[in-house]
């Protein structure tokens, strides 16, 4: 597994809002929310979530101004949050945790959440956007690329995790 990284360079005004299917909102979170993005997490990372470690890195982190859930009637299907580390990434905001529960995985919501958090970037005076994914995470790396996101090479090990995996992300009609 190698972490890819990616620049949306801007201007972050033309990301669009990105429509959801009738019934699913957008929204912040709340503190009564914290179980149910644990929940939603540990399900799209497959590791640890418990509120302990939603409040930690996400509710009550001071570098995250707003973390946005998606919903419907039944609950939340999917989390991101907008993440601000100027000493880091000045001028530039990170799109920090984007999870979907397995249940409404090729609904949009992940890129729904991800042009929400840009649009708060750009409401906060940022000029552009930053995200980590991994390289095994190709529908994730598929959104990013079409909200305008592009690679940015850290180190020869992401640039050939790169090269391996833009062959992988677009199959070939016949």
């Amino acid at each position: 597994m190698t972490q890819l990284f990616m620049t949306h360079p801007g201007p972050l005004d033309l990301v669009t809002p990105v429509p959801l299917s009738d019934g699913i909102t957008l929204r912040p979170a709340t503190k009564a929310d914290e179980s149910a993005i644990a929940e939603t997490l540990a399900e799209s990372f497959a590791e640890a979530w418990d509120i302990a470690r939603v409040r930690a890195e996400l509710t009550e982190a001071t570098d995250v101004p707003v973390t946005w859930v998606a919903e419907d009637a039944q609950g939340i299907l999917g989390v991101a949050s907008e993440r601000v580390m100027p000493d880091a990434y000045p001028g530039a905001g990170y799109v920090h945790y984007v999870g979907v529960l397995d249940r409404a995985r090729g609904r949009r919501i992940g890129a729904a959440l991800t042009a929400r958090c840009v649009q708060g970037f750009f409401e906060r005076g940022l000029t552009r956007t930053v995200l980590e994914t991994d390289d095994f995470r190709a529908p994730a790396v598929v959104t990013y690329l079409r909200l305008g996101f592009v690679p940015t090479y850290r180190s020869e090990l992401e640039q050939h995790a790169w090269s391996a995996l833009f062959p992988t992300l677009f199959g070939t009609k016949h």
